[in-house]
């Protein structure tokens, strides 16, 4: 199990551990849903069990898995723009377009990494958001790339080129030197709501 992984089982232990604590003493009462409900884990379960294995796009092709329940996916992508999402497991998607436009990544149960190293940006304002619910967030982003980047965590740290912030709850907004009047420019919106977020070049 990776880090990042047993941190977010930790966090949902932590969660579970809460529900339970409050139903017990009565402040809440969580007792009905957890009888009824219980069995969606198993299904869940089972549903991850039977889409794991890796999936990848050929070049030229729309980057990432299209969206569902996937186990690990990755991805290269030649693609101007890019959508792509992951329910259960891990995923990687690279981009090597040298005219990269923006899009959407999102997961639910599992880390990200975009990585847009190996291209470039298309000229003009472009907006990219990652978002994701339990896992970490790496964002790699071109050499010398005009970066707006906002960052939320509920728990987790943060990271974003120079800029670092620990703790609960916490946010960051950076523009990297000469933002405002660079040509080819991105405005990264990246959250999670359990786990660490990294932007680098």
């Amino acid at each position: 199990m990776t880090r990042s992984r047993g941190r977010w089982l930790g966090f949902v232990l932590i969660g579970l551990g809460v529900i339970f604590l409050l139903d017990s003493t009565g402040a809440l009462e969580f007792g009905d849903i957890v009888r009824t409900y219980w069995p969606l884990l198993l299904v869940l379960w089972g549903l991850w069990v039977l889409t794991r294995g890796r999936r990848s796009a050929a070049p030229g092709q729309p980057a990432g898995p299209p969206p569902g329940v996937h186990a690990d996916a990755s991805a290269t992508s030649a693609g101007e723009s890019l959508q792509s999402s992951n329910v259960f497991g891990d995923l990687e998607v690279r981009v090597t377009s040298p005219s990269f436009r923006g899009g959407t990544v999102s997961t639910v149960f599992g880390d990200v990494v975009v990585d847009l190293s190996p291209g470039g940006l298309a000229e003009g304002d472009h907006h990219l958001t990652v978002s994701g619910v339990f896992g970490d967030a790496r964002l790699i982003a071109p050499r010398g790339a005009a970066l707006e980047v906002t960052a939320h965590t509920l728990a987790g740290d943060l990271s974003v080129l120079d800029q670092t912030r620990e703790g609960f709850s916490v946010s960051l907004q950076y523009k990297t030197p000469g933002f405002e009047t660079a040509t080819k420019r991105l405005h990264v919106a990246i959250s999670q709501v359990f786990g660490d977020i990294r932007v680098s070049a």
